[in-house]
């Protein structure tokens, strides 16, 4: 089974969600480093470290429904 893996786009200025298409390693002087490559809603392309990678502000599923412009009465 795949799993859609998010995180947040290092573009400073985007912030969209990205996701991660590619995992590897590269070897260094200080040992093997995991890598990732991301792809984000903006259409920005990074390749880095997986230390590097920001966390997904996550949304309660009853914030969403206030942050889309319901009407209440």
């Amino acid at each position: 089974m795949l799993y859609l893996q998010i995180t947040t786009c290092p573009e400073t200025s985007c912030g969209l969600p990205a996701e991660i298409v590619d995992r590897f390693v590269l070897q260094s002087t200080d040992g093997p480093i995991e890598h990732v490559k991301t792809h984000c809603l903006g259409r920005h392309i990074f390749t880095m470290a997986t230390e590097r990678l920001q966390p997904v502000e996550r949304v309660a599923p009853t914030e969403r429904r206030g942050r889309a412009g319901r009407v209440r009465s």
